[in-house]
C-alpha cells in the first residue's frame, strides 16, 4: 500500500506531466504565502488556505517532485527522459494539504497551484487544450487513470472561465479522485488541482476554491 508521502509525490505529478514537456524557462514568480493566504502579483490571484493545513515550503515540494519521477514513469525510458530534462522547470507555485506528510490518516486531501509558459504553442488556448496534452502523457505513464466525466466549463472568481478535467486514479485497492481546473492567463496555463478521496474531503476543497480571487 501506498503511504502518505507516495500519495502526495503522485498528485504533484499528475499535475505537471505536460508541463514538463516545455523547454521554456519560467519568468513569473512563484508567489509568497503568508498569514493563510497565498498571494501571486503576476496573475493579480489570491487564495485563503485554512490555518489547520499544512503548506509544503519550496526545499520539501522540490525533493518530492525528484522522488516522484520513478513512480509515475515506471519502466518507461522515454517518459522518464521528459522529467530529466525539464529539471524541474515547471511551475509549482503552492501545495497545501489538510495534514502534514507522514500524518497517520487514511488519506490526505491536498490543494495545489500550478503555471506553465503556452505563449509558443499557440494550439493551446483553453484550459481544454491544456487537459487533452495531459490526458495524452497520463496515457503514457505507469498510472492507471480513468475520467468520470467530459471536460466542462466553470466560471471562478469575476468570471473567468476555467476548463475542469475530472480524474480517477487506482493502484491496487487505493482509489484517489482529482479534480483539475485549468485555465489561460497572461500566456500561461494556471492549473488548480484538486485530490481527494470522498465527498466530505472534496467540501473541504471547494471552500477552497470559493476564496480564490483573480483581478
Amino acid at each position: 500500500m501506498l503511504n502518505q508521502k507516495k500519495l502526495l509525490i503522485l498528485q504533484l505529478l499528475l499535475l505537471i506531466l505536460f508541463s514538463c514537456v516545455s523547454t521554456s524557462k519560467a519568468t513569473i514568480e512563484f508567489g509568497n504565502f503568508e498569514s493563510g493566504v497565498y498571494r501571486n502579483n503576476f496573475f493579480n490571484l489570491t487564495v485563503k488556505i485554512p490555518d489547520s493545513w499544512y503548506v509544503v515550503d519550496d526545499k520539501s515540494r522540490i525533493e518530492l517532485m525528484k522522488e516522484g519521477i520513478k513512480l509515475i514513469a515506471g519502466d518507461n525510458d522515454s517518459l522518464k527522459a521528459v522529467f530529466n530534462a525539464a529539471d524541474l522547470e515547471n511551475l509549482n507555485l503552492l501545495t497545501a494539504s489538510e495534514y502534514p506528510t507522514g500524518a497517520p490518516v487514511s488519506f490526505n486531501p491536498s490543494f495545489i497551484i500550478m503555471a506553465e509558459k503556452v505563449e509558443h504553442l499557440p494550439g493551446i488556448v483553453k484550459g481544454k487544450d491544456y487537459h487533452f496534452h495531459t490526458k495524452k502523457l497520463i496515457e503514457s505513464s505507469a498510472v492507471s487513470v480513468s475520467y468520470s466525466n467530459e471536460i466542462y466549463e466553470v466560471q471562478l472568481c469575476r468570471g473567468h472561465t476555467f476548463d475542469v478535467m475530472e480524474l480517477e486514479i487506482n493502484i491496487g485497492k487505493i482509489k484517489i479522485l482529482q479534480k483539475q481546473y485549468a485555465a489561460i492567463i497572461n500566456g500561461y496555463a494556471l492549473l488548480f488541482g484538486l485530490t481527494y478521496s470522498n465527498e466530505m474531503e472534496l467540501g473541504k476543497l471547494n471552500n477552497i476554491i470559493q476564496t480564490i480571487e483573480l483581478d
